[in-house]
């Protein structure tokens, strides 16, 4: 029988440095997945599908934004078994390479103009190459977290690799910002490349620290002792259906509440709200920062009361502003209009997301959980967020549509999560924390998932 207690690092700074190099990685790649989305919402109309309506441009560029998602799964099997038969650390390096690689070539695409019906076709094969190296990134780089944390921390720790989400969403919106203040034509023939090539710099500074972290003791004494699962998704099909549902179903109001505002606000606030591309580049950096402050906060919260509470007073909050936040949102009260986003993304957003990376993580056992987090990861990501800024565009359209039914959208989502979080076991004796009563501190057992 394995030991699968946390780990106990040879030195002290071990697990603080495991949670930053999992923050530094996750950062980057999140980075170069958001570039691609605000580049969706800006520019690749024009650029790759000319000779449409605009309306009709953005549909197709959010379509392509969706091409990853699909790829996530594959990526998420592909990755989880490489995770846990050869380890986290050797996966998150090749994760981290395929991912800068991809951004830096999309960067150096020729247009549509240039080589025709190739440009959107290699678009979509790079889109492909980005979401199968996301697939694999975000369990390995939880678990990189988790399985180093200190007991009483594990919800902490495991919110190290979230803040790279809104971390990330700052870095590209901060980016683009700056290259949507150039002429229109400047910006469509070469300032939109340069926050996709910076992807061929980040990934070098992300390998550099990924290299000093070493590989959780959880994980190297199932290797040792042999016990590494031979099919690790397989298992997670097999013993670990429930725990896999449960994993999607956590994400469903998170994923829903984070895509609509971090891709489909640019869009709703310029063809809707009348706002100025820069300025609704504004709110959603202002909002991703205080979402970023959040994050550590909520986890330490959830570390003290139990982030089954915090998970679902989150989901309840998201049903109860669902209709209010699109209410309020106001072309010509711009302070406002902030104000409110800024709130969603707090109740909504840092509540569940501070904590939902370690409750999937605390499904599976150290056999299959890289596996059964990505997959969780991934399937979540190709159900709730994929088709969020699809669906909010055809519905709404270039601004003459109604925008109920986005909120029924973020309702649906939300009471899906509440389902989920309510029907986790309070102490499941498999995970990396037992949630029961008013803290979060069991050990991990080795009882199979």
């Amino acid at each position: 029988m394995v030991n699968n207690s946390p780990a106990r690092p040879g030195a002290k700074n071990t697990p603080r440095r495991a949670a930053i190099a999992s923050l530094v990685g996750t950062t980057i790649e999140w980075y170069e997945f958001f570039i691609y989305g605000l580049a969706a919402a800006l520019v690749f109309g024009d650029l790759f599908f000319p000779g449409v309506d605009e309306h009709t441009g953005r549909l197709a560029s959010f379509a392509t934004l969706g091409v990853a998602f699909v790829a996530r799964p594959l990526g998420a099997a592909i990755f989880g078994h490489f995770g846990d038969r050869l380890g986290r650390k050797t996966t998150l390096i090749a994760t981290l390479g395929i991912m800068g690689t991809a951004t830096g070539l999309i960067g150096a695409l020729p247009t549509y103009d240039s080589i025709g019906i190739w440009a959107p076709i290699l678009l979509i094969v790079l889109r492909m190459f980005q979401g199968l190296a996301v697939g694999g990134e975000w369990g390995g780089a939880v678990l990189m977290s988790v399985e180093h944390a200190p007991p009483a921390k594990v919800r902490l720790y495991g919110c190290a690799p979230q803040m790279g989400s809104p971390l990330g969403l700052i870095l590209a919106t901060a980016v683009m910002s700056a290259v949507a203040t150039l002429p229109d034509d400047q910006m469509l023939s070469w300032g939109w490349r340069i926050p996709f090539l910076a992807g061929f710099v980040l990934v070098i500074v992300g390998l550099v620290i990924r290299l000093g972290v070493a590989e959780s003791s959880q994980f190297q004494e199932l290797k040792t002792a042999g016990e590494t699962a031979r099919l690790p998704i397989r298992d997670v099909f097999a013993r670990a259906k429930k725990s896999l549902f449960i994993g999607i179903g956590l994400q469903a109001s998170v994923n829903v509440v984070f895509y609509m505002i971090s891709v489909y606000f640019l869009s709703y606030a310029t063809s809707s709200l009348g706002l100025q591309r820069s300025t609704a580049l504004l709110i959603i950096m202002i909002a991703a920062a205080v979402d970023l402050a959040a994050l550590p906060f909520m986890a330490a919260l959830s570390d003290k009361i139990g982030a089954h509470k915090v998970f679902l007073a989150g989901a309840l909050f998201t049903i109860a502003a669902a209709f209010p936040f699109f209410w309020l949102l106001r072309g010509d009260h711009l302070v406002l209009t902030c104000i409110v986003v800024v709130i969603m993304m707090i109740g909504a957003h840092a509540t569940t997301y501070s904590v939902v990376s370690s409750l999937i993580a605390d499904q599976f056992d150290t056999k299959v959980r890289y596996s059964g987090t990505a997959l969780s990861n991934a399937l979540g990501g190709l159900a709730f967020s994929a088709p969020t800024p699809f669906i909010a565009e055809a519905i709404v359209g270039g601004g003459g549509g109604q925008w109920w039914p986005l909120s029924l959208m973020i309702i649906v989502a939300a009471l899906i999560s509440v389902v989920a979080i309510r029907v986790i076991p309070r102490t499941t004796g498999r995970g990396l924390t037992s949630d029961g009563g008013n803290t979060d501190h069991e050990r991990l057992s080795s009882t199979p998932a």
